[in-house]
């Protein structure tokens, strides 16, 4: 994820493209946010929660997520912080304002109002268990997700999709950003994954001896294969394959983009 910096135009917020870099380089940093000419500052904080049957992951307007599975029974939150104010100690001040989560399941932060003289932005890194639901929403901001199987939805509406080591029932969306699969093992654990970008490419690294059924198009672009397939539809807009035995349907299409299908 890139750099995220903001300005005042005509008395609004508005985002110059490209987002925190925390989250995929866990380095909490003020030095690349700008707000006007207000002083930053930026904090990590931490919680623990208990898991709930559905963990819904939800930062600010324009933060990222970053989710671990792991093998311990708890939630651990890690939030960056980020301010901006008048002055050194306002941004402070602010920054201790900002709740990192709303409870157990609503891992969501809640702060003060935000205007043209005081700005917060959060982003997350959350270690779930390796089994978790998880229902996660970004609105400028990239998703990163990481050896969690479960009923997982996702949903961002400027940013890109990393998914590594996933499984169980996973649907989700993102509408400007690139989609990146990286499957595992030798077949797909649940019931699939259907994965969609508007304006974005899609990377799908696939395991040699991987067995599934694979479903990919796209409007704008075109489908290239690194392997030898017997496929179905019209080849290279919209293939339809079965790799090894078969099994569970990874789908991942794109309106404007291409996509491309490799062996890891």
């Amino acid at each position: 994820m890139k750099n995220l910096s903001l300005v005042l135009i005509a008395g609004s917020l508005l985002m110059v493209p490209g987002q925190a870099a925390w989250a995929a380089q866990h380095d909490c940093s003020a030095n690349n946010f700008h707000v006007n000419d207000l002083v930053s500052y930026a904090e990590t904080r931490e919680q623990h929660l208990a898991p709930q049957s559905t963990n819904a992951i939800d930062p600010s307007a324009n933060g990222s997520v970053v989710v671990h599975g792991w093998n311990n029974s708890d939630i651990l939150v890690k939030a960056c912080i980020q301010t901006a104010a008048g002055s050194d100690s306002e941004a402070r001040a602010l920054a201790s304002q900002v709740d990192i989560t709303r409870g157990p399941g609503q891992i969501r932060p809640h702060g003060p109002s935000t205007d043209s003289h005081r700005y917060w932005n959060l982003s997350y890194e959350v270690w779930v268990p390796n089994h978790s639901n998880l229902e996660i929403s970004t609105n400028n901001g990239s998703i990163s997700l990481e050896s969690v199987e479960g009923r997982i939805q996702f949903r961002t509406l400027n940013g890109s999709v990393h998914l590594t080591q996933v499984g169980g029932d996973v649907d989700g969306t993102t509408t400007n950003g690139s989609l990146h699969v990286d499957l595992a093992g030798s077949s797909w654990t649940g019931r699939g994954l259907n994965a969609t970008t508007t304006n974005g490419s899609i990377q799908l690294n696939v395991p040699e001896n991987y067995s599934a059924n694979v479903e990919t198009s796209t409007v704008n672009g075109r489908v290239h294969v690194d392997f030898p397939v017997k496929v179905s539809g019209d080849v290279g807009k919209s293939l339809s394959f079965q790799l090894g035995s078969g099994g569970a349907t990874i789908q991942a299409r794109t309106t404007n983009g291409g996509v491309h299908i490799s062996h890891t």
